[in-house]
């Protein structure tokens, strides 16, 4: 049975290109929770209302999976349902999707992080850095287990940027999400998430729109030489360019 997110998506859908529909709420979604205010120019051609239904009705779902133990997806502190909602529906019943992306299932990104990040205890400031994000389900999985740590993620599909963008906010992981060209590190826009989070930041999730140089600067910390751990590295071998999956 379809819950309300999937009713009101649907319902736009009806007259309007489902990609675009995924996109503008994406968009509006940040855009309210922009911690400075930044113009830009962004036309919801009065589809506002819905945009905000579907923010509640988000944060509901992914409240609601987190509280129930019955939900596999969701047993280690962490769940992506716009990663989800994007695979199952905008790119598989609509074929809306951009790239074809096929995200890495919860348990494999939870057991894969576990495996890299046991050889050390404590990552306060330390970056974890993931150049193929997608929906950023590596970092959230890294956040449960080092929440101290500061999370750098990049894609080069601006849609999975902004999924990513929205993880990081609702479960209130720190770091920045790069809309950008692993390979070429050409970098085309960047959002910080959650900056000033702490007993002595902002109380609240938030999200700022920055110039791609700044993606790892934060409040307190300036971090521009420590080597990041590599949580799903792109590597060239001859001409073969190899990626693991997102």
């Amino acid at each position: 049975m379809a819950n309300e997110f999937e009713k009101i998506f649907e319902k736009l859908c009806r007259q309007h290109d489902p990609n675009v529909i995924f996109n503008e709420f994406l968009d509006y979604s940040i855009d309210i929770n922009l911690f400075t205010t930044v113009n830009q120019n962004l036309d919801f051609k009065g589809r506002e209302e819905y945009y905000f239904e579907m923010f509640q009705e988000w944060i509901k779902i992914t409240n609601e999976a987190l509280n129930n133990n019955k939900n596999h997806s969701a047993s280690n502190g962490w769940y992506d349902y716009l990663g989800i909602f994007y695979e199952n529906t905008v790119q598989s019943k609509y074929k809306a999707g951009a790239r074809g992306q096929f995200f890495t299932p919860h348990n494999v990104c939870q057991c894969m992080t576990e495996l890299t990040m046991f050889q050390e205890k404590d990552y306060t400031n330390k970056l974890v850095n993931d150049c193929c994000c997608g929906s950023g389900r590596f970092l959230l999985a890294a956040h449960t287990l080092h929440p101290e740590a500061i999370m750098i993620a990049a894609d080069l599909d601006e849609v999975a940027c902004k999924m990513a963008v929205l993880n990081f906010y609702i479960h209130g992981v720190r770091g920045s999400v790069i809309n950008q060209n692993s390979l070429t590190l050409e970098s085309f826009k960047a959002w910080r998430v959650n900056n000033y989070f702490g007993p002595n930041g902002l109380p609240l999730p938030h999200i700022e729109l920055i110039n791609p140089n700044e993606a790892h600067t934060f409040f307190g910390v300036k971090i521009d030489e420590v080597k990041p751990v590599e949580l799903n590295p792109v590597k060239k071998t001859g001409e073969t360019i190899q990626t693991k999956l997102m």
